[in-house]
């Protein structure tokens, strides 16, 4: 009866058993409008994940550097190189050398950081000189972590230059891959200009796809800093994106003082405040974002 039992569920698999192994979720936190959030997303649904008990990287892909400093990273480890380095096939280490664990007890030692590099200002340049592999060199670089983890996330650049283009390319679906397995989450907030950003990003997704024939997911919408007392502008253009519908809103973060906090004492928010509405809403985007 046994065997009969194993033979039977050979054949017929569970319906909720993936068919295909899944490769690593890779989430990019993208909109080229500054100020709207993407470092504090980021940052927080990659702690959220970390604690909920997922292998995590968080890649600085912004020259800026604003995450790094966040997570109380001043830069690259000794002997580590920078991701454009790599890109770039000018490194002589692995890239994990470049990799920094962060210490918090919560995250129990799954979170890790790729920081950022001064010379990823000059990122676009270097790469317009790249005569072979430009389109797959970010790929590339970060395919040697891949396996180390169970989802990367990728604080983007301000801006829609080649960096961008290659960010969307490492986040597009990958043959075998479930929809909205990877993809771009999008933080806005509730304004004219974040409409205007968005349709430009749109633009930029869409002619990526023409490009190179490939699917590109987008996760949804993250409306940030939300404030209802700003106005029946505001509150119209709040109301706006919670009608757009492909993709849909994921969750709106309110506008709070912990959050600011955090970011301003160069803390994570999960642990600087656990309990708050901030971590509460990252957690439950995380958890969304990771089913």
């Amino acid at each position: 009866m046994a065997q009969a039992v194993t033979l039977w569920l050979d054949r017929y698999p569970s319906p909720d058993e993936r068919l295909v192994a899944q490769p690593v979720k890779r989430i990019l936190v993208g909109n080229q409008k500054g100020g709207v959030g993407k470092t504090f997303v980021a940052s927080g649904i990659a702690q959220a994940m970390a604690e909920m008990g997922l292998r995590v990287l968080l890649i600085d892909y912004d020259p800026q550097g604003h995450l790094s400093s966040r997570m109380q990273v001043d830069g690259l480890p000794e002997g580590g190189e920078s991701l454009l380095t790599h890109m770039l096939g000018e490194s002589t280490k692995h890239i994990a050398r470049s990799l920094v664990s962060i210490p918090h007890e919560r995250f129990g030692g799954r979170l890790h950081l790729l920081p950022a590099s001064t010379d990823a200002f000059l990122m676009d340049t270097k790469l317009t000189l790249l005569q072979y592999g430009r389109d797959t060199c970010l790929v590339n670089a970060l395919e040697p972590l891949e396996k180390s983890y169970d989802v990367i996330v990728l604080d983007g650049p301000p801006n829609l230059g080649t960096a961008m283009d290659l960010a969307i390319n490492y986040v597009h679906r990958r043959p075998g891959e479930l929809m909205d397995h990877s993809g771009i989450l999008i933080p806005v907030w509730a304004d004219r200009s974040s409409f205007d950003a968005y349709n430009l990003l749109t633009e930029q997704i869409r002619a990526h796809e023409r490009r190179s024939k490939s699917k590109v997911d987008r996760l949804g919408f993250v409306v940030n800093a939300y404030d209802a007392r700003k106005g029946v502008v505001t509150r119209g253009f709040y109301d706006g994106w919670y009608e757009q519908t492909n993709p849909g809103v994921l969750t709106t973060l309110k506008d709070a003082i912990e959050g600011r906090e955090a970011s301003d004492m160069q803390v994570p928010l999960l642990d600087y405040a656990p309990d708050s509405p901030h971590a509460q809403a990252m957690r439950n985007l995380a958890k969304e974002l990771a089913a």
